[in-house]
């Protein structure tokens, strides 16, 4: 009880397991999650508070191709965006995009059809089959909060040994007004069961500033923390700017 009522007051993450993660879900449901996803990306911030840090990385690069990996990517459709963004900024982007849910790399697949710069991998992130370095950069957005801290400080030394220029995480940053918010917004926006479970889980499941603080210790890796409107966080580890690695 002292637990539940701790997370009721936010003061420390849940551990309550969210729908998507398990399997008790029909791929109909599942891929109406995705959609309500991208929606969630593109209306409340997530995809704002990822750009603004990644774009001026990328074009600060000056490289012919620069590679990227995205990790939870569910259907692919920031790394669709940042693709978007790079043809007209005549940038060459490469990326890998990674998740272990077979239904959403299905749709991944789908929905970056008509993008060559993008290539599918179904694997598990905690066992990338990359080389060090393999990127100039890992993304995780919506992805960390599914970890309990010692697997997400584990990630954290997984992206940070994959990636040559930075890290950079956008995730929930955990509050009372972000709780509520979205829980009002399902609700009323959407029927879907995962959504309506998850979305407000997924805030308890979030971040502050003091939980960036345990994960970077225990990961041995340095990370900036930075709010983004309305309730994100987003972490940066910068390679040889930083002092990423410890």
């Amino acid at each position: 009880m002292a637990g539940a009522w701790s997370h009721l007051f936010f003061g420390e993450r849940s551990t309550e397991p969210e729908l998507i993660d398990g399997t008790d879900y029909s791929n109909e449901e599942y891929v109406g999650s995705l959609a309500d996803l991208r929606w969630v990306n593109r209306s409340l911030g997530g995809e704002t508070a990822l750009v603004r840090h990644l774009y001026p990385m990328i074009a600060a690069e000056n490289r012919s191709t620069v590679r990227i990996l995205d990790v939870g990517t569910g259907s692919g459709d920031l790394p669709i965006a940042i693709v978007k963004w790079a043809r007209s900024q005549h940038i060459n982007v490469q990326f890998t995009i990674l998740d272990i849910n077979e239904i959403a790399t299905h749709e991944a697949s789908r929905l970056a059809n008509d993008f060559s710069e993008i290539r599918v991998v179904r694997a598990d992130a905690l066992q990338a089959p990359f080389k060090d370095e393999s990127f100039d950069f890992v993304l995780a957005s919506l992805f960390l909060h599914h970890f309990e801290t010692p697997s997400a400080a584990r990630l954290i030394r997984e992206f940070s040994r994959m990636a040559r220029r930075a890290v950079i995480i956008n995730d929930l940053r955990r509050h009372v007004i972000a709780y509520y918010g979205i829980k009002l917004l399902t609700r009323l926006l959407s029927q879907n069961r995962l959504v309506r479970h998850d979305a407000a889980l997924s805030v308890l499941r979030g971040f502050t500033e003091h939980d960036v603080v345990a994960i970077s210790k225990l990961s041995g890796v340095t990370l900036r923390s930075t709010r983004s409107f309305p309730f994100r966080l987003v972490l940066i580890s910068q390679n040889g700017v930083l002092g990423g690695k410890k």
